[in-house]
């Protein structure tokens, strides 16, 4: 079931009315079948899959606390176990295909004679939504457990936070700890948290639907045509895709947190303006927040993390990232993705350390000059490493990336865009952001601030939109207008064709 298909709009109200309107005893387990069904909605049998990774998960935890001897020797047989399956669904075709194009090369390029006659492999194993996401919540379970944490003992409660369907198929990537002291409170119903919900729900929508697809079509046209690519057509479509997955994904994320608001849970913020980060480090603590503190505290720190000298600590950031490219899609191109991160960021390491070092590039550092500076060069380093994510192949990345400094005219994108809807809809959302960071900034965003409009009025443009925001916030039909509105938008912005999210495929 899609975020974005009239399907999950109809099923979404229908849980939440039912989950506040049943006995708190019956609202957990409502969740849970609602995950279920919601999971199941489009290969049942996969439902099977997560049903036996849960109960496998739950005794492993439960072994690990028991057995303490041997609970290095338990953790090590989860670790098996669940990583064996995400390579099984993940990683089999990409293998099996890798092996057949060596063996023909080897045969075809140098001559060597074959043991048995290679014929091309017809498997077709099919990626269960969400296993990277499940997977990596399992593994970071059993790992707390092992490194000093309670297990879950309720079993229901375990399998609530594995299938909770707001976070299920793409993240963000939850905490059980976090997960499970909500689970033990007592449910009651806010309106100030319905309604931030709600408000994360809409604007996930219009990011998604109004901005990312209509982007996606653009982008397609520029990197399925290089042959009829201008030198500007290139960068709209390199710029436009990392715009897309943005919008894309983080569009998916408000969605799942504010369906997890409206039944009063509150998942991991996934994003935090990652397009202002002076650098690719920073930017990797601004974008995709769940699965970067993942990757530290269970792969890059169990390597070894910075302890064992600067060499040891450029390799662990190496194989992290490497790992990670290859967590993101079973190609030769996303591993190459992933070292292409690791790379900059050893590099980034080794120039703030060289700056720190020289007297006048230090005193430089503060100024805000020196920020923009490094805006512009993580937005190009992003752009570089966005061609390989978008390519089916490297050869195709090559040729995108020639594109962008051979000069050409244009062809296809550039009408493409001034025809769509996007010149308005961009500068709807940038006009958006603006008043977004007008609203953060203002009192009215705190808690206090019912206490704060008890102040005296201040002058000026500020003060307007201050009461402005008040008025809104507390006017239940400025919000239904409001709401009714955006929902009209995004009917009437939407591409002909609903597109599924880019993360899904991860």
């Amino acid at each position: 079931m899609l975020f974005n298909s009239f399907t999950y709009l109809i099923f979404l109200p229908i849980i939440v009315a039912l989950y506040w309107l049943l006995p708190a005893v019956c609202r957990r387990g409502l969740l849970l079948v609602a995950s279920y069904v919601f999971y199941m909605n489009w290969i049942p049998a996969y439902g099977l899959l997560i049903l036996l990774l849960t109960v496998v998960n739950y005794f492993l935890g439960l072994a690990i606390f028991a057995h303490q001897k041997r609970r290095k020797l338990v953790l090590t047989l989860g670790l098996i176990f669940n990583l064996g399956c995400l390579c099984f669904y993940k990683y089999a075709n990409f293998l099996i295909d890798s092996l057949f194009q060596s063996a023909t090369w080897l045969h075809t390029k140098l001559g060597l004679p074959l043991p048995v006659p290679v014929t091309e492999p017809v498997v077709n194993i099919i990626l269960p939504l969400g296993i990277s996401f499940f997977t990596f919540e399992f593994i970071h379970y059993i790992t707390d457990v092992y490194r000093g944490s309670q297990p879950v003992k309720n079993f229901w409660n375990f399998a609530l936070f594995a299938a909770f369907f707001p976070s299920q198929i793409a993240g963000p990537i939850k905490r059980f700890q976090d997960f499970m002291k909500q689970l033990l409170e007592e449910p009651v119903f806010r309106p100030s948290t319905f309604q931030a919900g709600l408000y994360l729900i809409f604007l996930g929508l219009f990011k998604k639907i109004v901005l990312g697809d209509n982007l996606g079509q653009v982008v397609n046209i520029g990197f399925n045509h290089l042959d009829k690519l201008g030198t500007l057509d290139a960068w709209i479509a390199v710029v436009g895709f990392q715009l897309q997955i943005f919008f894309d994904f983080s569009g998916y994320t408000d969605i799942g947190r504010g369906s997890a608001l409206a039944f009063g849970y509150k998942v991991p913020k996934n994003f935090n303006w990652p397009f202002l980060a002076s650098n690719l480090t920073e930017f990797w603590h601004r974008w995709h927040m769940s699965l970067s503190t993942w990757l530290r505290d269970y792969l890059f720190i169990p390597l070894g993390g910075s302890r064992g000298g600067a060499w040891k600590t450029r390799r662990n950031v190496m194989l992290t990232m490497i790992l990670g490219g290859l967590w993101h899609g079973a190609a030769w191109h996303y591993v190459i993705w992933g070292a292409f991160h690791g790379g900059i960021l050893v590099l980034t390491k080794e120039w703030q350390d060289f700056v720190s070092k020289i007297g006048w590039l230090a005193r430089l550092r503060p100024h805000p000059i020196w920020h923009c500076a490094g805006v512009l060069v993580t937005w190009f380093l992003l752009f570089m490493a966005g061609i390989l994510f978008r390519s089916d192949t490297m050869p195709h990345a090559l040729a995108m990336a020639q594109k962008l400094f051979v000069p050409a005219s244009s062809g296809q994108v550039v009408p493409a865009l001034l025809e769509s809807t996007l010149p308005v809809t961009l500068s709807a959302y940038a006009l958006f952001l603006i008043c977004s960071v007008c609203w953060e900034r203002s009192d009215c965003s705190q808690p206090d601030a019912k206490l704060a409009s008890q102040q005296p009025s201040r002058t000026g443009w500020r003060s307007y939109a201050e009461g402005v925001a008040q008025w809104w916030q507390n006017s239940f039909a400025a919000q239904a207008v409001t709401y009714a509105s955006v929902a009209l938008i995004v009917l009437g912005f939407a591409p002909g064709k609903m597109e599924p999210f880019i993360y899904f495929q991860f």
